[in-house]
């Protein structure tokens, strides 16, 4: 891992909040009904990436959506995971605070310093992007205290049971600030941290929390976040998808003022393998196409059901979308195409 102490020592001051002592920081679990702040958007984050490191490789630019995802299917507070991935990683440079490079390279993914133990040990590696996010935040899922199911980390499987057991042993919710001195042996780990938060919070937050000089594209954004929620027409699990994996709904034309026993719609981690998920609500069957990256189908599969249909089970599997929808409205006939 990056040592804090060298991102600290870079031109940036060092944060208040060290002198003061280990800050405390907001709970690593988002409880049922908790968000992020309003300010927090996957395009803000990257823009603020981007001022500190313009260079990085063009397949970083978009990394915060993978936060945004991975982050709220496991209920993860995705944006201080965030700040502690620009932290171990220097703003994803990859290098110390002197400039040289550290031992985890941009090629492994590892965002988070998983498996670097110093002297050049490099740690883990993943085979992209979104992988090494979901490694991320599914060691911080271990970190809250509850085990991960096939972690993708090999560090998350050798060590899940101690961590697990060490944060238990605090007999409360695990906060990031817990993470110092663990996840880091580096006292001022939490402060770093804070001091990071804090230098995305001044450029683009109000001191409610909401966005700072927001675009009109923001705006409309946030509207448009606000109306997809539980209360909406459509069942609770379908809103709380499209809010939480910027999924989209795909239903077939049909009359709106009939009660339909099936709905079928759409979610997305990004890849093109197509699941199809069966879950009831209510006293109707909902199918989910759920797009999901090629060998990571089960635990990205298992992510969505945990948060977004806890009855569910995965009933087929498409190289593609296309077929999975045509299964899927052959199952739910009343929300075929051309059908009312």
């Amino acid at each position: 891992m990056l040592a804090a102490a060298l991102l600290l020592s870079a031109s940036s001051p060092h944060p208040a909040s060290a002198a003061r002592g280990r800050p405390v920081l907001p709970e690593i679990r988002l409880a049922p009904g908790q968000s992020v702040p309003a300010c927090v958007t996957p395009g803000r984050l990257n823009r603020h990436l981007l001022e500190r490191t313009p260079n990085i490789e063009s397949r970083f630019r978009d990394i915060a959506r993978y936060y945004k995802q991975h982050g709220e299917a496991l209920r993860i507070r995705w944006d201080y995971a965030f700040y502690q991935m620009l932290l171990e990683t220097n703003y994803l440079s990859f290098k110390n605070g002197s400039g040289r490079p550290g031992d985890v390279k941009p090629k492994q993914n590892n965002f988070a310093g998983l498996g670097t133990t110093g002297g050049g040990v490099p740690g883990d590696s993943f085979p992209d992007v979104s992988t090494g996010v979901m490694a991320q935040i599914q060691h911080l899922v271990a970190y809250s205290g509850e085990r991960v199911q096939s972690p993708l980390a090999a560090r998350t499987r050798e060590k899940q049971d101690d961590i697990v057991a060490m944060s238990r042993a605090l007999k409360r919710k695990v906060r990031f600030d817990d993470l110092t001195n663990r996840w880091a042996a580096d006292r001022n780990y939490a402060a770093s941290i804070e001091w990071v938060a804090e230098g995305y919070r001044q450029a683009n937050c109000t001191a409610t929390g909401e966005l700072l000089n927001a675009s009109s594209e923001e705006i409309e954004e946030q509207r448009s976040r606000r109306t997809e929620g539980p209360s909406s027409t459509r069942s609770s699990v379908t809103a709380l998808a499209g809010a939480s994996l910027g999924v989209t709904t795909q239903t077939s034309p049909s009359d709106p003022e009939r009660a339909s026993p099936c709905d079928v719609y759409s979610a997305s981690y990004g890849g093109r393998i197509a699941l199809l998920i069966r879950s009831e609500h209510a006293s109707s069957v909902n199918y989910t196409v759920l797009q999901v990256d090629e060998g990571l189908e089960q635990p990205q599969a298992d992510a969505f059901m945990r948060v977004h249909a806890p009855n569910g089970r995965t009933i087929a599997r498409f190289s593609s979308p296309e077929p999975a929808f045509v299964r899927a409205f052959e199952l739910c006939p009343g929300r075929a195409p051309g059908r009312s």
